[in-house]
């Protein structure tokens, strides 16, 4: 993984977890009283798990890179192809997050 792309990662992960803290204010906010109000809650609170999920994924990633955890593939061309594809689906997680917020 190239230094370029780390930073992307790092960069992208802390806007996410700005929404995410956006996301749960705005859900907490929403109240209980009727059955929309309760589906627009549990609909918020699903948003915040999904950007906690790519937030973990990008997490993931860097802790690979930086030897916090082991890589999980035994070569190394195996184990950047691993990274690649983990980079490509936690920014298309990403992105559907952002669209879905917009």
């Amino acid at each position: 993984m190239r230094d370029d792309q780390v930073e992307r990662i790092k960069l992208l992960s802390e806007e996410i977890a700005d929404d995410m803290v956006k996301t749960a204010v705005m859900a907490m906010g929403i109240g209980l009283g009727s059955n929309q109000e309760r589906g627009n809650k549990g609909f918020m609170y699903k948003i915040v798990k999904d950007q906690a999920g790519v937030m973990a994924t990008l997490q993931r990633i860097l802790d690979i890179k930086s030897g916090a955890i082991p890589p999980i593939s035994a070569t190394k061309a195996t184990q950047e192809k691993h990274e690649q594809n983990l980079i490509k689906k936690a920014e298309a997680d990403a992105a559907k997050l952002k669209q879905r917020m917009s």
